[in-house]
């Protein structure tokens, strides 16, 4: 097996392994990793039969290996991974790196994480607390236009306050309409807007791929939320995906009040695991250091 870099890629023959894999999610497809990051890199065998995807920056020379913002982990593909050897090729191709993935690589620094699927069909008991919310969203009348425009919900995005660990800045929001750009061209994007009858309110974006639909992103107003949006939206998707026979992925987010909704709603906690390793040279972290100082100091 062996690193190819993006412009060595057979693309096609990447993008075959990673959509006939049974589990395997959209994040890894090139178009996709083309929109949300900076390099990608493939560690593949010769035949394209196994490998992994592996997303870099470079900074001062150095490659760090990342796991790109709307890219929740990578997946291995094919027959089953040599934990060793891949992470002694990781860290010799990347002295640095923090990876997300859903294989469990047998290494010591090893964390884990979660997110909320629903793959059962059938009638759900909600607590107290959603059936009330989904009973304000019922009365409030609100309308779902299932063949939204993205950009109304692009702009909310932009303007919405975000929460502390899902926060959006400029940089991730032109990120986010190149990816919904290529996505809606491809077929596998979704917009569902929320409005009154003439006033936007909010949406959600929904991504169809491989037999799941997931929630790419979703943002509402504060009187939205106050009617029981978020949790009547989502129960709306849900449903559309169960009618599909598809998997509901919530997409995953570490703001406890949205995993709260997400298993408020019948989502059940999926595990992934995060991989750091940090060999960079002594020059290299003093100047992260030094640029860290100067970006915090510049911020006021």
């Amino acid at each position: 097996m062996k690193i190819v870099e993006r412009e060595f890629i057979d693309t096609a023959r990447w993008d075959a392994l990673v959509s006939s894999s049974k589990e395997s999610t959209i994040f890894s497809m090139s178009f996709y990793l083309d929109s949300v990051a900076e390099n990608w890199c493939i560690f593949v065998d010769e035949e394209y039969s196994r490998g992994i995807a592996l997303p870099y920056v470079k900074r001062l020379g150095i490659k760090l290996c990342y796991t790109p913002t709307f890219v929740r982990y990578l997946e291995w593909f094919g027959d089953s991974m040599d934990d060793f050897r891949f992470m002694s090729e990781m860290k010799h191709h990347f002295p640095s790196g923090r990876l997300y993935t859903k294989h469990k690589i047998r290494t010591r620094k090893l964390k884990r994480r979660i997110f909320q699927t629903i793959n059962s069909t059938g009638a759900k008991e909600y607590s107290s607390q959603t059936d009330k919310m989904l009973e304000k969203f019922e009365r409030s009348e609100l309308q779902l236009d299932w063949n939204g425009d993205g950009d109304e919900l692009i702009r909310l995005l932009r303007t919405d306050s975000p929460v502390k660990s899902n926060a959006i800045d400029r940089k991730t929001i032109k990120i986010l309409q190149e990816l919904v750009r290529e996505l809606s061209v491809r077929g596998f994007l979704k917009t569902v807007n929320l409005t009154d009858g003439t006033a936007f309110l909010g949406g959600v974006f929904l991504v169809e791929f491989n037999g799941k639909v997931l929630q790419l992103r979703s943002s509402f107003t504060r009187s939205a939320k106050e009617m029981g949006a978020m949790y009547g939206v989502l129960e709306k998707a849900i449903q559309s995906a169960q009618e599909k026979e598809m998997e509901f992925d919530f997409g995953g987010s570490n703001a406890e009040s949205i995993k709260r909704v997400h298993h408020h709603l019948g989502g059940e906690d999926q595990k992934y695991y995060v991989i750091n390793w940090d060999n960079t040279p002594s020059w290299y972290k003093f100047m992260m250091k030094i640029r860290n100082v100067f970006k915090r100091n510049s911020s006021f």
